[in-house]
């Protein structure tokens, strides 16, 4: 059963539809979903919203004609240590996680019983593998099992909340904790070709999108009954009604109104479209709860913000309309960038051995 987390005074924010899963506050049992509300005014308002917001982001690449914009110097300089500071984050997560023990996820409490205890062994096993690096292809297995252990153990839509998992698991299985970059396949897989790089990132991406989609399905849009919960304890973060007064922005409202751009943000990183919009859009409403709720927030985020940090510095991965064949260079990557320091620092070596 989930654990209430009652913080009268927590709950202040600047921005008024700033993202949050719900359920790791609130006793999510009580409070199932609304599967009447599937066919509803609210699902078409999100779906109508969500195309919009895709059609609007489409035009704008086209206008810009470059689907990996910006592109800055600073992201080839980022990307240096990105396999490690998702393994890492990831990690530090998982042990959480472990110790309670809970299924990758706070909403997922595991008993005090041998297979919680078996289950939690596993996610500080895996984290360990990723911090040293040490078999960390064979912990980035045992995750992608864990969030398919999910889909037996939990609701359907709080399994696939999870999914971001996998798209770790599989970019570190590619690429590696080890790897200085993402653009540089483990050496175990270099034979499958460059391309891999981008596909990786490209999984993870749509993996995250996904995953952010399916708790603004379940907690807000089709479950208005459980934000309402969450905002009955923290009022403080319907900004327009407490602070702005304006009366009209009702919690439902509200409630509805984080779902949809919580959904929306989930439709364009799926897309691929300026994926590096996307994620400075999103950067500041899923980072402005942390300061305002229990440490569980910044603690079961911090896989996510690893994620947004691999797509702001490489994009999409496989750029929107580009055929995954033909994907040859992962955008933000110095170890594919034409003269870039690695590429001679590579050659010099090969030409040396």
């Amino acid at each position: 059963m989930v654990r209430r987390v009652d913080e009268q005074g927590a709950g202040h924010t600047l921005f008024p539809w700033a993202p949050t899963h719900v359920a790791w506050f609130e006793n999510a049992s009580l409070y199932p979903v609304r599967w009447d509300l599937v066919f509803s005014s609210r699902t078409a308002l999100a779906l109508g919203v969500g195309l919009g917001a895709l059609v609007l982001l489409i035009g704008l690449q086209r206008l810009i004609g470059n689907p990996s914009w910006p592109e800055l110097g600073l992201f080839e300089r980022m990307a240096y240590g990105a396999p490690t500071l998702v393994a890492i984050q990831a990690a530090v997560t998982l042990v959480f996680y472990g110790v309670q023990p809970a299924l990758l996820s706070p909403a997922h409490r595991l008993g005090a019983n041998p297979a919680g205890y078996v289950i939690g062994g596993l996610e500080v096993l895996v984290a360990f593998s990723f911090i040293t690096g040490l078999l960390d292809w064979a912990g980035a297995c045992v995750l992608a099992l864990l969030v398919l252990l999910g889909f037996v153990t939990a609701p359907p839509l709080d399994a696939v909340s999870n999914l971001y998992w996998l798209g770790i698991a599989i970019t570190l299985f590619f690429v590696g904790r080890q790897a200085s970059e993402h653009g540089r396949l483990r050496p175990t897989f270099r034979r499958l070709g460059a391309a891999w790089t981008s596909r990786a990132v490209a999984a993870l991406r749509v993996l995250t999108g996904i995953a952010i989609i399916a708790p603004a399905l379940s907690e807000k849009i089709w479950n208005p009954g459980l934000g309402a919960a969450f905002l009955r304890d923290h009022p403080q973060f319907n900004f327009p009604l407490h602070y702005l007064g304006i009366a009209w922005f009702t919690d439902e409202r509200f409630v509805l109104a984080a779902g949809i751009a919580e959904a929306v943000i989930g439709v364009l990183l799926i897309s691929g479209v300026l994926t590096r919009v996307v994620i400075v859009a999103m950067w500041v409403p899923f980072n402005v709860t942390v300061p305002f709720l229990p440490p569980q927030e910044l603690l079961g985020h911090l896989p996510i913000f690893a994620a947004m940090y691999v797509l702001l510095v490489h994009g999409a991965g496989v750029p929107a309309g580009e055929p995954q064949g033909q994907a040859q260079r992962l955008p933000g990557s110095p170890s594919q960038a034409a003269g870039s320091p690695t590429e001679r620092f590579v050659g010099r070596a090969s030409a040396g051995s």
